[in-house]
Order: structure tokens, then C-alpha cells, then sequence
């Protein structure tokens, strides 16, 4: 059974074909690139992928279940860290993480040993307490990146994670990911 799978997934906008049809298999375990130029289509078909926008065609099974038939079931195996940031710039590394780790239903001593392992993994534990809006821009996209883990997804989908980030901060996010599908994830990684 393949992590992520795409048959015939399209999208239009009106006559505007954003993504014609496309097939993938994403193996269990596979490191995946998704490349292209800006407008080529990577984030309209990682949005579909992961039932953020509806398809105009075609289907997606996210680790052997279909996301149109059972999209809560499909969306707890995933992580999903969007181009655009995606935490609460006034809540801390921790509220961030405990927030979005309550959306995929842990709680109490499991989500705490959660927020710790994805805060060790991105390298925020030592400043885990301070609000968001005080960390540099390499750090909100370490803390957007764990806010994906932070349920340790069996598929993590990272739409372009390094945009604007410094040279240091981007060689963190890759031997991150590094790590991760070292240790069994699968991950998809979109970039121009």
C-alpha cells in the first residue's frame, strides 16, 4: 500500500486548466520532490492531495484510505506544512503545538511527550515558552514544520517550506527532513 496516491487528479478554474490529470505513487517510506516553476501547479496539486481545495476530477488515497469517502480518516495520517505560515504569532512554540496537536485528538501526557519530540526535532525546545512574534523568520517556519509533526503523520507534505528563510535555517528544515524519512515518514516536498 502506497503512502499517497493520485489517479487522473485534475483541477480547472472556469476554462482555466490549472492541473490537466495527474497519476502518482508515493511509496511508504519515499523522500518525493515535487518540482517546478511558480505557477506550474505544485501547490494547486498538494492542495488537492490533502483536501484543501476539491478536485475538478480524479480521486486521492492517503495510506490506502480515500480521502473523498472517509476525509477525516485520510487527514489523521497526514501533516500538512502550507508555503504561508500557519501558527499563532502571540501564542508560544508549546500553545502553538498543543493547539494544533488537540486537532488530531491528543491530549493530556501523549500530547505533551508529542510537543516535546516535535519541538526536539526542529531544534525549539530551548526557546518553546517565548510567543511566536519574537522568534526570526527561520524560526516560525521550524515552528510551522512542527505544528505538521506534532501528531507524527504517517505523510508529511511540505509545500515549499524554505521560501525566504536563511541559508542556516534551510539546512535545518532539509537535515530535518532528513531525519524524518530516515525514521519511516514519508515525505513530499514541493520547490521551485
Amino acid at each position: 500500500m502506497n503512502a499517497l496516491e493520485l489517479r487522473g487528479l485534475g483541477k480547472d478554474y472556469g476554462e482555466r486548466k490549472a492541473v490537466g490529470a495527474v497519476d502518482l505513487d508515493v511509496a511508504k517510506g519515499e523522500c518525493l520532490g515535487l518540482l517546478g516553476p511558480n505557477g506550474a501547479g505544485k501547490t494547486t496539486t498538494i492542495s488537492m492531495a490533502c483536501g484543501v481545495i476539491t478536485p475538478s476530477r480524479g480521486r486521492v488515497s492517503i495510506g490506502g484510505i480515500d480521502l473523498k469517502s472517509d476525509p477525516h480518516g485520510a487527514k489523521r495520517k497526514l501533516g500538512l506544512v502550507p508555503q504561508e505560515l500557519a501558527i499563532y504569532e502571540e501564542l508560544s512554540a508549546t500553545q502553538n503545538l498543543a493547539y494544533f496537536g488537540a486537532l488530531y485528538g491528543l491530549a493530556g501526557n501523549a500530547l505533551a511527550e508529542q510537543i516535546g519530540w516535535a519541538l526536539d526535532v526542529v531544534g525549539l525546545r530551548d526557546r518553546a515558552d517565548e510567543p511566536a512574534k519574537k522568534y526570526s523568520g527561520g524560526m516560525k517556519r521550524r515552528l510551522n514544520l512542527a505544528a505538521g509533526l506534532v501528531h507524527r503523520p504517517e505523510l508529511l507534505v511540505l509545500d515549499e517550506p524554505t521560501v525566504g528563510v536563511d541559508p542556516q535555517s534551510r539546512n535545518h528544515i532539509f537535515e530535518t527532513v532528513k531525519a524524518l524519512r530516515a525514521n519511516g515518514m514519508t515525505v513530499v516536498y514541493t520547490s521551485h
